[in-house]
């Protein structure tokens, strides 16, 4: 339930009007003027001491962090073909770990297409490879490296997928591990000497020779891998009467490789300073507590930051964060719209707080992903993201993100591709999420939409593995994910009556604890795919829910049931089964012993 005191809206309104595009500008361009911002490097240090400095200004005390992160920054790469023509095409290095050397390296090309890449022999080869693989809307990634990799290829040239723009490259990543690597999961992370990376139109070139046979070229991929000292910088503002509860507004400093970032993410963090300016000015009306976390190791300590920090305050996070908002690539040139709106508790929330500024429904609806340090699934936060996308004809659907702009991860990411009158719409969007988040007396966290959205996803993977029922099936988790669902009307309808009764303290405060551990219950079994401390692998990269128990379509796929193979997949899916199921049936739990001490059917 969403509801604000006649008081709160009236401060909202005034505080929606403070939003300064002159202020915005003045940042946004200071900012810029540090980038490209790799990790680990001095233009780093110094956006990290202006953000500093601009939050001082505006009377806060931030906190600076050092940690070590470890980073994989692509310097250089080259690309020559020996035959059966002579021919440079322009390329990028991928953010992994190989590196080739300044010798290089030599070899034989050969094509394999999306549907037979992993499964056609490429020993000492070097492969030419399409970012788009079949079923896999990221490309090569984690699990497909690996394989390739224990196949013996020597290098790879991966083809962009953007047709959209065909002479661009977006610079892309692995997704290896998620933030610094253990001894139990540093293998995970590929080490072919050399990824290098396309344009889709240099890409057809290529394809033609690779195809008549007798390629041949000369790659050199430099890429510098290590531990850095990296910083990251945080301030709270606290607040009134529950200031140990506390939002957390994150988003990244470092810039993708070789690019500006105008909108990923140098127009996050000029968002990040209007609304800590803002909000700071009004911190006497505060209910719960914001504090803002500006992230370092991003785009290539793969989310090191964030992972870092879940780590080091995991006790705080998990015991007194109501919810994380992430801010990253607003005003963007052109993104006029908000095209979607991320599933789970704060969806709700997220609908309201657009159609407040922009006075639209949102359509459509995504399963939250991977991206943007969504780094606190396992400890069960909410998480989501609100920001606005160029409309269908000027969105390339192959980028992620930047609005959608064809000039996400790209060198061509500069300031005439910002546009600070969209940045404070968005800002103004998440000024609202902001203030209900921490001003409802009750948390607005609905989980009806969730849970419905949940069921249909187990019912249909239910579906999907049909073949195999006899010997397993997931039937006990869609059986606790219905319960759940009706529980969450009884929820909501709590917090009504609640509200009916003049929102008593003591009965507000049950049904809050009730909402922020129904979340630490719910979120780690439909986002992620290790235990509560630790960071999930990366395979999937968001896109599969449930990833527990995901490969029970995989085992649907298996051809005997008496295989080793089936036998090994099934044993891990009881028990990733069981995992699954233990977290709805704690929420159901929790949710009726709340309703109970609440006097409540």
């Amino acid at each position: 339930m969403i509801w604000l005191s006649e008081e709160d809206k009236r401060i909202l309104d005034e505080m929606l009007g403070e939003v300064s595009k002159e202020e915005m500008l003045r940042n946004w361009r200071r900012f810029m003027e540090f980038t490209p911002i790799p990790s680990g490097s001095p233009q780093e240090r110094e956006a990290i001491g202006f953000i500093k400095e601009r939050l001082e200004d505006y009377g806060l005390e931030p906190q600076l962090y050092w940690f070590y992160g470890y980073v994989s920054e692509p310097k250089y790469a080259r690309l020559r073909v020996l035959s059966p023509l002579e021919v440079e095409v322009q390329c990028t290095p991928y953010r992994q770990v190989g590196s080739t050397g300044p010798e290089g390296i030599e070899g034989d090309v050969i094509y394999i297409s999306p549907e037979e890449i992993g499964r056609v022999d490429c020993r000492d080869k070097i492969v030419l490879a399409e970012q788009r693989v079949a079923g896999e809307w990221m490309g090569l990634r984690d699990g497909l490296l690996l394989r390739l990799q224990r196949m013996g290829v020597k290098g790879l040239i991966v083809i962009e997928q953007d047709s959209y723009m065909p002479t661009v490259c977006h610079q892309r990543a692995d997704f290896s591990v998620s933030g610094n690597p253990t001894p139990d999961n540093i293998d995970r992370i590929q080490s072919i000497p050399a990824i290098v990376h396309v344009s889709n139109r240099d890409g057809e070139l290529l394809k033609t020779l690779a195809k008549d046979g007798g390629m041949r070229v000369h790659i050199v991929s430099i890429v510098e891998t290590g531990w850095r000292k990296l910083p990251i910088l945080t301030a709270e503002i606290r607040g009134v009467k529950d200031p140990e509860r506390f939002l957390l507004v994150h988003g990244h400093v470092d810039t993708p490789p070789f690019s500006p970032g105008v909108t990923d993410n140098a127009s996050g963090v000029t968002a990040m300073l209007e609304l800590a300016r803002i909000i700071n000015k009004y911190r006497g009306h505060l209910r719960r507590s914001v504090r803002f976390a500006f992230w370092t190791g991003h785009e290539i300590g793969r989310y090191a930051g964030s992972t870092w920090y879940n780590d080091n305050f995991w006790f705080d996070l998990r015991y007194r964060c109501i919810g994380c908002l992430n801010v990253d690539s607003p005003g963007a040139e052109g993104a006029t719209t908000y095209r979607a709106v991320g599933i789970g508790e704060l969806e709700e929330l997220s609908r309201e707080s657009i159609k407040a500024v922009r006075g639209v429904e949102v359509e459509e609806r995504r399963w939250p992903t991977r991206a943007g340090d969504s780094s606190f699934w396992g400890t069960g936060l909410p998480q989501t993201i609100v920001v606005s996308a160029r409309p269908k004809d000027l969105y390339d659907p192959f980028v992620n993100y930047s609005g959608g702009g064809w000039w996400w991860h790209t060198p061509y990411a500069t300031m005439e591709h910002g546009d600070v009158n969209i940045l404070a719409m968005d800002v103004k969007v998440n000024l609202n999420f902001i203030w209900r988040m921490t001003n409802c007396p009750i948390l607005p966290l609905n989980f009806v939409p969730y849970a419905e959205e949940m069921v249909k996803i187990l019912r249909d993977m239910q579906q999907k593995a049909e073949k195999v029922r006899p010997y397993f099936d997931i039937e006990p988790v869609i059986r606790r994910a219905e319960e759940f669902r009706e529980l969450a009307v009884k929820l909501e309808e709590a917090a009504k009556k609640l509200e009916e009764r003049g929102l008593p303290e003591k009965e507000m405060e049950l049904l809050n604890h009730c909402l922020m551990w129904v979340s630490r219950h719910i979120n780690p079994v439909a986002h992620s795919n290790t235990e509560k401390t630790e960071q999930m692998s990366m395979e999937y990269f968001g896109r599969v829910p449930f990833q527990r128990i995901y490969d029970v379509v995989k085992l649907a796929e298996m051809t005997l049931p008496y295989s080793h193979e089936f036998h090994l997949l099934r044993t891990k899916l009881l028990r990733q089964r069981n995992y699954v199921e233990d977290g709805f049936y704690q929420a159901n739990m929790l949710i009726r012993e709340t309703l109970k001490q609440l006097g409540l059917p």
